[in-house]
């Protein structure tokens, strides 16, 4: 059985928050034996998210640049932080301007908060 990714929770934070001042989606979830496989870990892993969302290629990400977040996939980075891009650009596709996103540890190995920005829950 494949390795899977355990969500412990979720909220919607309407309104301002401990994260943001703005209305975010919170996940609180368990990487498992994944917290061992950054994205450079996992065959093709980055070339096929690259391909499947090309437009992740304007997330500048903590490098600061165009194709920063890209740049992270090829050197590794953990799903929680892969999760939060995507959350973000699923709803940048749809015309919802997002753009604040954090993912940090929350305590015990493996586990994540992945906060996104949102206009709906």
């Amino acid at each position: 059985m494949p390795p899977t990714i355990r969500v412990i929770e979720r909220l919607a934070l309407m309104g301002p928050n401990l994260y943001a001042h703005r209305p975010c989606i919170k996940w609180k979830i368990d990487l498992g034996p994944l917290e061992d496989k950054p994205s450079s870990a996992i065959p093709n892993f980055a070339s096929r998210l690259k391909e499947m969302m090309p437009t992740l290629v304007e997330h500048r990400c903590s490098e600061g640049v165009r194709g920063g977040f890209f740049s992270r996939l090829d050197d590794g980075t953990w799903l929680g932080h892969v999760m939060e891009h995507i959350a973000l650009e699923l709803q940048s596709l749809i015309g919802v301007r997002v753009g604040f996103g954090r993912t940090r540890g929350a305590g015990a190995t493996g586990v994540y908060n992945v906060v996104y920005e949102c206009d709906e829950r």
